[in-house]
């Protein structure tokens, strides 16, 4: 595919630069341009219906994820581009655009960690308004790492114990950023949660067993096996067998009948 290049700048609806006249669009850069189109209404003269393109899923996911049936996937793609729609006009939306803009990875991995947690309720038989709430939640899980300095986010080695306080910090710097929208527990627990882990050993209270929501529970398995499978600017990625095992073999840290859902996804 030949390279596309801006003849102009382009500019989001805030003011912030999303490509500069003469840059090459890169794969990151088109999915940031998609992510603000999407949102535009297309008015259906015939029925009178609001169409709502779907989120990009780049080639990357779709290769780490080889998924027993496609539908799933664009199942949780349809949710999750109606909740990105809708939440446009809402007060929290300013930060998942601050969130698009700060390191490229988190946007990233924003979205494929609310995909995959959506791929498992739905096989979880989730409703309508429990998949909305964990979406989001999982879609803004990390929206407090816009708090922590790049310098520590971007760093290409293993965090000092000065770097890891701060970067530990970022799931209550998420909860207070969103207490002020009213949002539902079911989703705003997923932000201050997701890193506990069942035996106490996680933050950033030590949570235990069933003190963790279970929507929690979800995004903290999608969170991980991500992370293990994506590169960062400190790691190689392994692979999905590998991340699985490793989930596995942590029968104290994770949730284990979370486990055989996400290998019910998966191509066997």
């Amino acid at each position: 595919m030949a390279d596309i290049i801006a003849s102009k700048n382009i500019y989001d609806k805030n003011g912030v630069l999303l490509l500069a006249k003469g840059q090459k669009a890169t794969d990151i850069v088109l999915e940031k341009l998609r992510l603000h189109e999407i949102y535009e209404k297309e008015q259906a003269a015939t029925n009178n219906k609001i169409k709502v393109p779907a989120v990009p899923v780049t080639p990357e996911f779709k290769e780490r994820w080889n998924l027993r049936d496609d539908r799933i996937l664009a199942y949780a793609n349809e949710v999750l581009s109606t909740i990105i729609f809708e939440s446009k006009t809402k007060p929290w939306w300013m930060l998942v655009n601050v969130l698009t803009n700060y390191v490229d990875w988190m946007y990233t991995h924003s979205l494929d960690v609310a995909m995959i947690s959506l791929m498992i309720a739905a096989e979880l038989k989730y409703k309508d308004n429990e998949l909305w709430n964990l979406g989001l939640g999982a879609l803004l899980h990390d929206v407090g790492k816009i708090m922590i300095p790049k310098s520590i986010l971007q760093k290409p080695g293993p965090l000092n114990d000065t770097e890891m306080f701060y970067m530990k910090q970022h799931c209550e710097l998420g909860l207070s950023s969103l207490t002020a929208y009213n949002l539902s527990a079911d989703c705003t627990d997923i932000v201050i949660q997701h890193h506990e882990r069942l035996d106490g050993s996680g933050y950033p209270y030590g949570l235990k067993e069933n003190e963790i929501c279970f929507n929690a529970k979800i995004v903290m398995v999608a969170d991980t096996i991500d992370a293990i499978t994506s590169g960062r600017p400190y790691k190689q990625p392994k692979s999905m067998d590998t991340a699985i095992k490793i989930l596995s073999s942590e029968t104290g840290k994770y949730p284990q009948e979370i486990i055989p859902v996400l290998e019910l996804i998966l191509m066997s």
